[in-house]
């Protein structure tokens, strides 16, 4: 794995820029050697990890962008001298020049336009007509170069919990909005509005740790009882005048007598096979069939409308339930109940959103209604 190309490209770009045109110069000595060191270095990185915030977290922790700035500058100045060119003046150019390029690859991609404005802000005081040894100053005091290294997941951070909210997966809220909060709570104790990047990434990383098992419990949990109900509601439908005709037990090479067969294995063996499915449930989670139906995971996706069974399907079930034991079947009622729902195609539900309900928008149309509100 590694971290994302294009947004390597967007953290990066200024920096390929500068060595390129050190390169395009032909400059030589330790100063462009240990620059480029820095950025192979950057690189690297780049390749060996695969989580964005920690990536650039790390670049700032280690002074990378720093250390390049520094060497580049030293590289600069060495050539100026040498073709007896103002330091100061050629190298607030050059600066000025990369900055405004890299600003303008940015502008080319709505997806960052979060990040134009913290790259203005540089290229507009680069612009005001400092000194160089001023501007570094400056931009230094006034937390421009603070906001170059900080990361900007404020509005990544109001995404995700969009597309939580979106997608229905509620249970991924509590997470996000912990680590929407100690966002803000970080960006409003800093003097310059932005977010330390180390004490950030590791109360990110925390929060995820800490929530982690109660995701994994969830996914679990859900996925269980989803299958009992799915037994249950095979089980009952095998018995009904349909069922020989239902994909669920119609055999593909056309055989009624084994169509037959399949009912009767699902008839038969769904009662044990049940059992053994609640045994493991209650061991592993301590709950019981009566019990699905007042957990917060049921309750969520009844409240989600996400449970793909209708609310009629599941009161027939939940009725038949008592009778789903070996050599068992439904009773008459049971089994009319079910033919009626299957002919009334009922037994799904439906007020279920469809997949574009369920599409969240591209983060680029959400950054312009984000920063535009």
């Amino acid at each position: 794995m590694a971290v994302d190309p294009g947004m390597v490209d967007m953290i990066l770009g200024t920096f390929r820029n500068m060595a390129a045109e050190i390169k395009e110069k032909k400059m030589e000595g330790e100063a462009v050697d240990q620059m480029n060191a820095v950025l192979a270095q950057m690189e690297g990185l780049a390749s060996e990890m695969d989580d964005l915030a920690a990536y650039s977290t790390r670049l700032a922790n280690d002074g990378l962008f720093t250390k390049f700035s520094e060497f580049y500058g030293r590289a600069l100045a060495s050539g100026s001298s040498e073709n007896g060119e103002s330091n100061d003046d050629d190298l607030m150019a050059r600066t000025l020049k990369a900055y405004e390029d890299s600003l303008v690859e940015l502008k080319k991609n709505p997806e960052h336009a979060h990040i134009v404005g913290v790259v203005q802000r540089v290229v507009d005081l680069g612009k005001s007509g400092l000194s160089y040894p001023v501007f570094l100053r400056k931009a230094e005091e006034e937390g421009a170069f603070l906001g170059l290294n900080s990361p900007h997941a404020g509005p990544v951070i109001a995404y995700d919990i969009y597309c939580a909210q979106k997608m229905r997966t509620v249970e991924r809220l509590p997470m996000l909005q912990e680590i929407q909060a100690k966002w803000n709570e970080l960006v409003a104790k800093s003097a310059f509005g932005y977010a330390n990047p180390l004490e950030f990434e590791l109360a990110r990383q925390r929060i995820e740790w800490e929530h982690e098992p109660s995701l994994i419990r969830w996914s679990a949990i859900e996925t269980r009882w989803e299958r009992l109900i799915e037994m249950m509601v095979d089980w009952v439908d095998s018995f009904t005048a349909f069922a020989p005709y239902d994909s669920r037990w119609v055999d593909p090479g056309g055989s009624r007598a084994k169509t037959m067969e399949n009912i009767q294995r699902t008839q038969e063996c769904n009662p044990g096979r049940l059992k053994v499915r609640e045994d493991i449930f209650a061991e592993y989670f301590g709950l019981q069939w009566d019990d699905v139906f007042t957990h917060e995971t049921y309750r969520a996706q009844i409240e989600s409308k996400m449970l793909w069974y209708s609310d009629e399907s599941v009161a027939l079930v939940r009725d038949a339930y008592p009778l789903c034991q070996p050599g068992g079947r439904p009773t008459a009622e049971h089994i009319k109940r079910a033919e009626d729902i299957h002919a009334g195609q009922r037994f799904k539900r439906s007020d279920m959103p469809t997949a574009e309900e369920l599409s969240p928008m591209p983060f680029a149309q959400f950054l312009e209604q984000h920063m535009s509100a």
